[in-house]
């Protein structure tokens, strides 16, 4: 009988690992939709709103997930530990990574050959490492120059407005708070043959605020700000909230 029993439970502990194996891969994660000059906030808790307790850069790879996950507004937060850092992200932001299961090969012995070593010192170049290039830092009075174009998009509950200067920054106000002048790293267009935007993806982050909207035509899209008919719809992702509304083009005066 004991040893019966010894047998049911290899059999019991063969079975969980073979469960808990494809879990265990299921919770390593990579950083997504993050530009390669930024990196993603680790917060205290979850929301955006929270201290920021540590970064992960923009290609971080094998990060760690305990399951949980709370819902703030509009966006879902999930737990990590990066490198024995702990902390909430967005989960817009992460996605889970393919992991190659197939067996390897082991490899052929190959015969071996002695090989004398060369003791000869490698000369190495005497270059200063270079720092990664910064976007321009622009000012008010540079964007706003008389008879210049922008895309006012936006709502008015909850409140949001972006200013879309084409090709160089971003404004951006979020419930009333302003984060100031954010440097455009991203910027796509789509049109039809009669030169129409159909679909335009804009991208912008200063280190500290990163912005992600997309843009489609329309047949109508009420433009709340100010109460006006226009062509543009936007979905925006601001500092992780997910906002919507409506965009129309303006002229500086």
């Amino acid at each position: 009988m004991k040893h019966i029993s010894m047998l049911n439970k290899i059999a019991l502990m063969i079975t969980l690992s073979l469960i808990w194996m494809p879990m265990a891969q299921a919770a390593v994660f990579e950083i997504q939709r993050v530009a390669s000059t930024d990196s993603l906030n680790l917060r205290a808790k979850p929301g955006a709103r929270n201290a920021i307790v540590g970064r992960v850069p923009h290609n971080g790879r094998w990060i760690r997930t305990d399951g949980r996950r709370v819902a703030v507004g509009r966006t879902n937060w999930i737990r990590i530990n990066w490198r024995g850092n702990v902390g909430w992200v967005n989960e817009y932001y992460i996605r889970q990574m393919v992991l190659d299961n197939a067996p390897q090969q082991p490899a052929r012995a190959q015969p071996q050959v002695a090989v004398r070593p060369n003791t000869a010192p490698v000369p190495r170049p005497n270059v200063a490492p270079q720092p990664a290039p910064r976007p321009p830092v622009l000012t008010a009075a540079q964007l706003h120059k008389k008879g210049a174009w922008v895309l006012e998009c936006g709502n008015r509950s909850p409140f949001w407005r972006v200013l879309v200067h084409p090709g160089k920054a971003l404004e951006v106000n979020l419930r009333g708070r302003n984060a100031g002048i954010i440097p455009m790293t991203y910027q796509k267009q789509d049109k039809n043959k009669w030169n129409t935007a159909m679909k335009t993806v804009v991208k912008g982050s200063n280190g500290r605020f990163f912005t992600d909207m997309t843009i489609h035509y329309t047949k109508q899209c009420r433009h709340t700000l100010t109460n006006q008919n226009v062509r543009y719809r936007v979905k925006a992702q601001l500092n992780g909230e997910t906002m919507q509304g409506c965009c129309r083009a303006v002229q500086i005066r």
